[in-house]
């Protein structure tokens, strides 16, 4: 079982559901984005992997109750008061054998530039304010907390997101996006 926290979107658990043969929990501690995602899940089931399932539920990680094989914090961490209380949450609902994966944007001034000037204030991609630089994350700060809670990390890498396809790719260049993934 998967659980993905969301930022506002649908997009993370969905796009598991579509790619793993899993039952994948998106959750969301705002009731009208857990609605918009019901909505638009709805719309698309017939792209889920066989063998998936995929639900929502309005909470928050500290909410769950369950252990899971994989817990996902995508595009959330840069958004939570303490982020070290964010993490040991999401440990505290892995699987002794299970993994997780934060991806989130790198406290430098590249992603100053593009997260906030560029895709807020002249790009228009998500509305001014969405971000405040002092909230991003290293990656230092991710893997130092998970390292401490037994975690091994498998990999750091780099994510870009292209504004004309819409579509994200990994990279080497972790300055601005990027992805941890570890395991107990």
């Amino acid at each position: 079982a998967v659980v993905s926290t969301q930022s506002g979107h649908y997009g993370r658990a969905e796009e598991i559901a579509k790619q793993a043969k899993f039952a994948v929990t998106g959750i969301d501690p705002s009731p009208e984005m857990i609605r918009i995602a019901e909505r638009h899940a709805e719309r698309h089931r017939d792209g889920l992997a066989p063998d998936s399932s995929l639900s929502y539920r309005t909470c928050k990680i500290s909410d769950v109750e369950d252990t899971h094989d994989i817990v996902v914090a995508s595009e959330v961490i840069e958004h939570v008061p303490n982020v070290e209380d964010f993490i040991v949450e999401c440990v505290g609902r892995v699987k002794p054998d299970g993994g997780i994966m934060f991806t989130t944007i790198n406290r430098t001034l590249m992603s100053w530039t593009l997260a906030i000037m560029m895709a807020e204030n002249v790009m228009g991609l998500v509305p001014p304010g969405t971000h405040q630089y002092a909230k991003f994350v290293r990656p230092v700060e991710i893997s130092g907390v998970l390292r401490e809670h037994g975690f091994h990390i498998l990999s750091e890498t780099g994510l870009s997101y292209n504004p004309l396809s819409r579509k994200w790719d990994y990279t080497s260049d972790m300055s601005v996006n990027y992805a941890i993934t570890a395991f107990r």
